[in-house]
């Protein structure tokens, strides 16, 4: 059975997933904590019988989060990604299985996208000022210079020796588009092994769950407006994960136009014309991924290629900022409940 197939077999089974009740005679109990960290705020849903011991499994899960921030950070000089970026452009070098593994995958989809998804980007993200929340508009001398450490195929991946190799001076990579989303999947992968089978973990625009609130048939999810105007929309959520880029949160303006954090590597500019994008998929490194890579790829050339593949949801920017912007959905995407997310004790604002 081919990987696509794979996938599209997950979506028809989350959906045919009957309502899970409760164990007879136990009352569930929420737990829900939130705690700083990847750079944004993560929150932690879980439901258990045991109150003490579900509080000990969410702990856990950030204690992983924190674990996997100390191996791909590029905010952190003693980072295991900040290492690779010091020393590989000398020689190749080994790194853990977990970096290789988001380094492969984030390699494969590079290729599907034609260089659309680019962990090579860190020169320009520094050199637009959005690495250390310093934007600024560069010049075309500047983004010239690092146009050289820029590409996709300029890193050679070892699956054998499990080695990393920079082939040019000056190269950084950045993991910010797919770490966050590995890390994700990491602390619902830990709730699990110690007895969570309802949960949702969430950070900033990334989540992935597992099980359903008790009495449901899913999350209810809630997807921001671009436009910040309260036009919120509710989906529902089932053993999978979703993840939204967007040019709403991160951004500038230099003479009244909008720069975002959302870069094309290709040429060195940020995305226009796109407002945000969101991706279902099995794991949130995926759709972390994936939302991503679409939003650079563009609309046309996602869905052609890719909206038979996995669920995508696209809000293009209006012609005047107090005009709704056009949505594009693939047919996989789930419709709005018309239910509040509230109901299902999560929201994603």
């Amino acid at each position: 059975m081919s990987k696509w197939c794979s996938l599209g077999c997950w979506l028809l089974a989350s959906w045919l997933l009957p309502v899970e009740p409760s164990s007879a005679g136990t009352e569930l109990e929420l737990v829900r904590r939130s705690q700083p960290l990847l750079g944004t705020y993560v929150v932690i849903t879980a439901y258990g019988s045991d109150r003490a011991a579900t509080h000990d499994a969410v702990s856990a899960a950030f204690a992983e989060i924190r674990r996997l921030d100390a191996l791909m950070s590029l905010h952190r000089a003693d980072s295991e990604l900040a290492w690779v970026n010091a020393r590989a452009a000398e020689a190749a070098v080994a790194v853990s299985p977990e970096l290789f593994h988001v380094l492969a995958m984030a390699q494969e989809i590079a290729q599907q996208t034609d260089g659309a998804f680019d962990i090579t980007a860190g020169p320009l993200v520094e050199l637009w000022g959005f690495l250390w929340k310093e934007p600024r508009l560069p010049t075309a001398a500047e983004l010239e210079a690092v146009r050289p450490a820029i590409g996709w195929r300029l890193v050679e991946l070892d699956p054998e020796c499990r080695t990393v190799r920079l082939r040019a001076p000056g190269m950084r990579l950045d993991l910010n588009g797919i770490a966050k989303g590995y890390a994700v999947d990491c602390a619902l992968e830990k709730l699990q092994s110690l007895g969570v089978t309802r949960a949702m973990v969430r950070a900033g625009g990334d989540l992935r769950v597992v099980g359903v609130p008790p009495g449901r048939g899913h999350w209810l999810v809630q997807l921001e407006d671009p436009r910040k105007g309260g036009q919120r929309i509710v989906i529902p959520v089932r053993a999978s994960a979703l993840s939204t880029s967007g040019n709403y949160e991160n951004y500038f303006e230099v003479d009244g136009h909008r720069y975002s954090h959302i870069l094309d590597p290709r040429t060195g500019w940020p995305v226009e014309g796109l407002a945000a994008c969101t991706a279902l998929a099995p794991t949130c490194l995926e759709s972390d991924a994936w939302a991503t890579a679409c939003f650079v790829y563009g609309v046309t050339n996602s869905l052609t290629k890719f909206a038979q593949r996995f669920p995508l949801r696209f809000t293009l920017m209006p012609a005047h900022p107090a005009a709704p912007g056009q949505v594009v959905a693939s047919p996989l995407f789930p419709a709005p409940t018309g239910q509040p997310a509230e109901s299902a004790g999560q929201r994603l604002d």
